[in-house]
C-alpha cells in the first residue's frame, strides 16, 4: 500500500508549524508505513515529534536538525 505523507515543520521561534514537503512511503503493513516515513524524515534531517495514521494517508510533525 501507498501512502501520501503530510509533513508539517515545528519553529521554535514562530510556534505554529508550517507546511514541509509532502512525499509517498510504500510498505505492506500500517507499522511499515509508519517506519518508512520515519526513516525518511531521518534521512532529511528532520527529527519526529509525532507521526500518525489519517484516513487520506500519514500526518507528520518534525523539526529540522541544525
Amino acid at each position: 500500500m501507498q501512502r501520501v505523507v503530510k509533513v508539517f515543520v515545528l519553529s521554535s521561534a514562530s510556534g505554529a508549524p508550517h507546511p514541509g514537503a509532502d512525499f509517498t512511503v510504500e510498505a505492506s503493513t500500517l507499522d511499515g508505513l509508519l517506519e518508512a516515513a520515519r526513516a525518511e524524515l531521518a534521512a532529511r534531517g528532520q527529527r519526529v515529534r509525532a507521526i500518525s495514521h489519517t484516513p487520506t494517508g500519514l500526518l507528520a510533525y518534525v523539526e529540522d536538525r541544525p
